[in-house]
């Protein structure tokens, strides 16, 4: 309970750090303006070493901030309803939960699929909500290069982020954390 405890105050730190680093960073202009996204990678991360119970914490912290952070309102109305986060990071966690023996086996393999999958999955929700919101359907290459690229980024940053964290658990006194090499 304790252990649980303490990585909840860690992810809700990750998550706050995460937001305030990819605020910062620019947009890639050879992308079409894609954003790096930290969030989704940070969330899926915790959904994979958390219980069940807390995961659910989690998703409802992240996506709770998540829906804060790009409220966006148009004419009087909010185009992303408060809430819609908090329902895909419930599912994505879920699906994360299930790949929970091969973190423990420090498998990284999932854990790069799925932040890829999840931060693409979590901008095209946002894209088919705004554009429901908005009555048309307008799709052109750069909402490709905005939905597709921050995905990809996620999975190339995941092993260092995954590799960061593991070094980091190295230096914490529990015993039950014994670190072994990432599979391959």
């Amino acid at each position: 309970m304790n252990k649980t405890l303490i990585d909840l105050a860690a992810l809700f730190a990750g998550v706050v750090l995460a937001f305030i680093i990819q605020d910062a960073l620019p947009p890639m202009t050879d992308l079409h303006g894609a954003h790096v996204l930290l969030v989704p990678m940070v969330f899926c991360f915790a959904a994979m070493v958390l219980p069940f119970a807390a995961m659910l914490v989690a998703a409802f912290y992240t996506g709770f901030l998540s829906d804060l952070m790009y409220l966006h309102v148009v004419g009087g109305r909010v185009e992303i309803p408060l809430g819609s986060s908090i329902v895909f990071f419930v599912i994505l966690g879920s699906i994360a939960s299930g790949f929970q023996p091969a973190m423990k086996s420090r498998n990284v393999w999932p854990f790069v699929v799925l932040s890829g999958v999840g931060t693409s999955g979590y901008l095209l929700l946002q894209f088919l909500t705004i554009t429901l919101q908005r009555g048309g359907f307008l799709w052109e290459p750069a909402v490709s290069w905005r939905i597709l690229a921050p995905g990809l980024m996620a999975a190339l940053i995941a092993p260092l982020f995954y590799w960061t964290l593991s070094q980091m658990d190295r230096l914490i006194p529990d015993g039950s954390r014994k670190m072994r090499p990432i599979n391959r």
